[in-house]
């Protein structure tokens, strides 16, 4: 079994809003990116600042960060104080809660499908609830705890681990996401959570396995490995071609505020289109009719003129 599993908790706003491009993405390999590496080095850093808390032994992985920082470990530390801020108030329910850490968390009970996990990167269990804390890295996109997917697969996991040792009748889903100053938290009871898991996720994950269901754009495109080369994306994009360039004058202010509203979505998507169309010619050997690579020009201008002076008598 692979790292990731096939209908990973992390991509189930995609697949659970979009079925089809759980098979469409597997046509595209992972590319890892350095705002993805810097958010694995900043979960390796808080795992080990929560489990060294704890009185657990572990080992500093510092040394190791590629991308370790003061502000990564600020972001850290404020991390570790905030769980455990919520072991304490579980130890107010329960006397001994069970905390666990970078927990893998096996759902594939509630979608029929083996092989689907997520780890969750802090799992607190005491009498009558179950709280899951995820952290979140990343500055580009705001993220919510409602009704939050990727957390709630998390919390069945937990659920069919622990929920027949403690009597848990709710689930807290937890987002800290420093960088964005965002910690949100949503407390679900555990029958409306198995309501979703039956009526909800287990269909739209069999039919995600399945290839099956319409493909639907949306803001869970944006991390969608397909999404630049989707075909309902691209014609939800085309839908301003509808107003045939007209000149501004002639719109009216409901159109123009519509195409307003879809304006930053377009740009965004014809510079994908863009991205992708230069890394298929320069790196695959794709030839695009009428069109013809040209090396780009950059104008640079240094920093700190006495350091390069420096370095370029030592050289």
């Amino acid at each position: 079994m692979g790292k990731h599993s096939f209908l990973s908790a992390s991509a189930s706003h995609r697949w659970i809003n979009c079925p089809p491009s759980a098979r469409l993405c597997e046509e595209y390999e992972d590319r890892p990116s350095e705002y993805a590496q810097e958010g694995t080095d900043c979960h390796e850093l808080c795992a080990y600042k929560v489990e060294k808390a704890l009185g657990r032994r572990v080992k500093d992985p510092t040394e190791n960060l590629t991308y370790y920082s003061q502000e990564m470990e600020d972001c850290a530390d404020g991390y570790c104080a905030f769980v455990l801020e919520e072991v304490a108030n579980a130890r107010k329910r329960c006397a001994d809660p069970l905390v666990l850490v970078e927990q893998r968390l096996d759902y594939s009970r509630y979608v029929g499908i083996e092989g689907s996990f997520g780890t969750g990167d802090c799992v607190i269990v005491s009498d009558g609830l179950l709280h899951i804390i995820d952290y979140k890295h990343g500055l580009g996109v705001l993220v919510s705890a409602e009704k939050n997917s990727q957390l709630s697969c998390y919390a069945l996991g937990a659920l069919d681990l622990f929920d027949g040792i403690y009597d848990i009748a709710q689930v807290s889903l937890t987002i800290y996401q420093p960088r964005r100053e965002n910690v949100s938290t949503w407390t679900i009871s555990v029958e409306p959570l198995m309501d979703w898991a039956e009526h909800t996720l287990k269909p739209k994950a069999e039919m995600a396995y399945q290839g099956e269901g319409d493909y639907v754009p949306g803001p869970w495109c944006t991390f969608c490995k397909a999404a630049v080369k989707c075909r309902a994306r691209a014609e939800a994009k085309l839908q301003l071609a509808k107003y045939e360039f007209a000149m501004p004058p002639l719109l009216t202010d409901a159109e123009i505020e519509d195409i307003l509203s879809r304006l930053p979505g377009l740009t965004k998507w014809a510079g994908e289109i863009e991205a992708y169309a230069q890394d298929a010619a320069i790196h695959h050997g794709k030839v695009w009719h009428g069109f013809k690579l040209v090396e780009s020009r950059t104008n640079r201008k240094y920093t700190d003129e006495e350091a390069v002076i420096r370095a370029a008598n030592a050289a």
